[in-house]
């Protein structure tokens, strides 16, 4: 099939409504998407056929490895149109050094799922969409208070850890390593201080969470220190900050297999849809 001739640029404010009127159109497609929408439209590209929206992409370009979501209105598909925007996306990862591509699809997108491996994308692990929509928690006082960059070494060293042990229990993560700190992860922890927390216990950082719009993300409880009821007055503290912050509603990913869905679970948080990630391995250019 000719690939369309397709423009891409940056979503403008003045396509918003056609975009979320598209992506309403499959909302078990679109649903990542219109959330971005929301929250952060500048990570939109557009897509346009003859001066018409067609299709999105949420297009993450990192390295060493990038996020790619891919959506085409429904009255365009099975036209080339989702093909040309997975390569327009890989050929500018390619050329900024991305070695592998993640992707989000709804686990019971059948067609979404066979776009993805035709296109050389293969199923990495699932994770859970949880949802709490409630009033905030009566807590106690706790110790936690605002990042700083001085907590970094002590709060990646946690946050590495058990993430890793989470996903060898898991059992989908085969190549799982425990992460290394970095000054550009330093950096980057550095410029988004303001939506990071750490709880104290004994006067040592015993968790590390981090806050995106009104979802709860990267919480970690130093591994020596699990099972005594700090991760869930953690959770409970970060929750209340998202409604003080505004937020009717809390959001956060599960990966299936963790046992901490069991305290998010415990606390009112619903699930609303399971995401198959796929993972795809870039060549490198010659």
């Amino acid at each position: 099939m000719k690939q369309p001739d397709i423009m891409f640029e940056q979503l403008k404010a003045k396509d918003y409504n056609i975009a979320h009127e598209i992506l309403s159109q499959d909302i078990n497609s679109g649903e990542d998407l219109l959330r971005e929408l929301t929250d952060e439209p500048e990570s939109l590209t557009a897509a346009f056929l003859d001066e018409k929206l067609v299709g999105l992409a949420q297009i993450e370009a990192k390295v060493p490895q990038s996020y790619l979501v891919v959506f085409v209105a429904p009255s365009f598909r099975r036209q080339g149109i989702g093909s040309t925007i997975v390569k327009y996306a890989e050929d500018m990862f390619q050329k900024g050094g991305t070695q592998s591509i993640m992707s989000a699809i709804h686990a019971d997108n059948e067609s979404s799922l066979a776009f993805a491996r035709k296109h050389g994308y293969n199923s990495y692990y699932s994770s859970t969409f949880m949802q709490r929509t409630g009033t905030p928690f009566p807590i106690e006082t706790l110790s936690i208070r605002p990042y700083t960059d001085e907590d970094y070494l002590a709060s990646q060293a946690l946050y590495a850890k058990a993430f890793h042990e989470m996903r060898v229990r898991v059992g989908s993560f085969p190549n799982s390593v425990v992460a290394k700190p970095s000054e550009s992860n330093r950096k980057s922890w550095k410029e988004d201080s303001a939506n990071r927390f750490v709880y104290i216990e004994n006067g040592e950082i015993a968790a590390h969470g981090h806050l995106h719009g009104n979802e709860l993300g990267s919480i970690s409880v130093r591994t020596d220190l699990q099972s005594q009821g700090i991760g869930k007055k953690f959770i409970m503290y970060l929750c209340n900050e998202l409604y003080q912050r505004g937020n009717e509603t809390v959001n956060l990913w599960c990966v299936v297999g963790n046992h901490a869905k069991n305290i998010y679970d415990s606390l009112g948080f619903k699930e609303k849809y399971i995401a198959e990630y796929q993972y795809k391995t870039l060549q490198s250019i010659e």
